[in-house]
């Protein structure tokens, strides 16, 4: 998901750029290719002075005023998977960030999310043209890379009193005395880091146990 935080006007630049798209709504027939989009920008002198010609972020203009693109504004917000259902890449979802060519500023954010079929959880949804096929190659509909861990902190070594949490960079939760145990579905091969006073103390791996549990 990307989020916008400001507002820029048409011809600003800045659009976030889905180059396999066309405009919704948009007849075939009045589809405009690369050649015919440079032509028409430099034509428009919007650019003059400001890219090169033949360079890349022309092009790239060029491609944000004809192909499918979303001009930024601060209550709208961009969501688009990079996946089919399968697993597959979505090529359809390959994007890039339009020059801005403008003084005006351009702030957005991303969120992302995982949101793929996770076996083992009551409710969980099946894609069937997935499962029919796993059936037909005799494979596991379950994704059994998916792992639970739980990290416990025992209160046993005092310099871990005020411990936490992370997965790779990104803080997780609380690890110290008094905090509960953290139970957390993850994969094998994952590495998470014990943090305390912003150092890195201890590091685990994710093995190949389906329940898994850590202690310091």
């Amino acid at each position: 998901i990307l989020l916008y935080m400001s507002d820029l006007e048409p011809g600003d630049g800045g659009e976030t750029l889905f180059s396999h798209g066309w405009p919704a709504g948009q007849a075939e027939e009045e589809h405009v290719q690369l050649d015919d989009a440079i032509d028409a920008l430099r034509a428009s002198g919007d650019v003059e002075g400001i890219l090169k010609r033949d360079s890349w972020e022309e092009k790239m203009v060029a491609n944000c005023r004809s192909r499918l693109a979303v001009r930024p504004h601060s209550s709208r917000a961009v969501l688009f998977y990079s996946q089919h259902p399968d697993g597959s890449v979505d090529q359809s979802s390959l994007h890039g960030g339009c020059p801005v060519i403008t003084d005006q500023p351009k702030w957005a954010a991303n969120l992302w999310a995982w949101n793929s079929i996770r076996g083992g959880f009551p409710g969980s949804p099946k894609n069937e043209h997935v499962v029919e096929k796993n059936r037909a190659a005799n494979k596991s509909p379950e994704n059994d890379q998916q792992k639970h861990a739980t990290f416990i902190n025992d209160k046993s070594d005092e310099s871990m009193r005020h411990a936490q949490l992370f997965f790779q960079d990104t803080f997780w939760g609380n690890y110290g005395f008094g905090d509960p145990p953290l139970g957390i579905n993850t994969f094998k091969g994952h590495k998470w880091h014990v943090r305390v006073d912003g150092e890195v103390v201890k590091s685990f791996t994710i093995g190949r146990d389906k329940k898994q549990e850590f202690h310091i």
